[in-house]
């Protein structure tokens, strides 16, 4: 439940980045109202921002757009360099990795290796798809392997809806738990230097 009044410690700024089509409406919606959209959401173009009350936290989600006109990190320099957390989707799916690539490579030039990173290998559900350690193991790691991230395999939403939104909180609160710990140890850091 919101409560009216904050500490500024309890809010968090999370990105959500891919390629479009990947899912990150649809994650940022069932987060936000705990089930999937009632029918196919529409892309987010530039950007959208929604809200999860989360335990004690807020959490103030920018979706990006991932249209290939937005791949330029300049739209979303401001959000990335100020975020406490990121999340990236990769569309498991796809056997072409190409934009999502460059995506990740272009926002983490614009993090430090202490902020924590989410990898989300969704639509674990569609034939084909790539179970997150061959995703690890081929993609992920080698752009990640001095970053605090961890990969987790979802299922945003699923038609007939028995998966429906398999491990997304889960993995969404790996990140709050990643996200409060390094605001802990940034807190005890200035009460040292103080």
């Amino acid at each position: 439940m919101f409560r009216s009044h904050r500490s500024s410690k309890d809010v968090y700024s999370v990105v959500l980045l891919g390629t479009s089509g990947v899912g990150k409406s649809t994650i940022a919606f069932y987060l936000e109202h705990g089930y999937p959209p009632p029918r196919s959401i529409r892309p987010t173009i530039a950007f959208g921002i929604s809200h999860v009350v989360f335990g004690k936290e807020l959490v103030g989600m920018i979706d990006v757009g991932g249209q290939r006109r937005f791949l330029d990190m300049r739209y979303h320099e401001r959000f990335v360099r100020t975020a406490d957390g990121l999340i990236f989707i990769i569309d498991s799916s796809r056997n072409n990795f190409k934009y999502d690539e460059q995506w990740l490579e272009d926002a983490l030039k614009l993090i430090s290796t202490e902020v924590p990173i989410l990898v989300i290998a969704n639509k674990q559900d569609l034939p084909g798809a790539l179970p997150p350690t061959l995703l690890e193991k081929h993609f992920i790691s080698r752009s990640l392997n001095s970053y605090d991230y961890k990969i987790f395999g979802t299922v945003a939403a699923d038609p007939g809806g028995v998966r429906s939104g398999e491990n997304i909180e889960i993995a969404f609160t790996h990140l709050i738990s990643k996200m409060r710990a390094k605001r802990q140890v940034i807190i005890k850091q200035k009460h040292v230097k103080a």
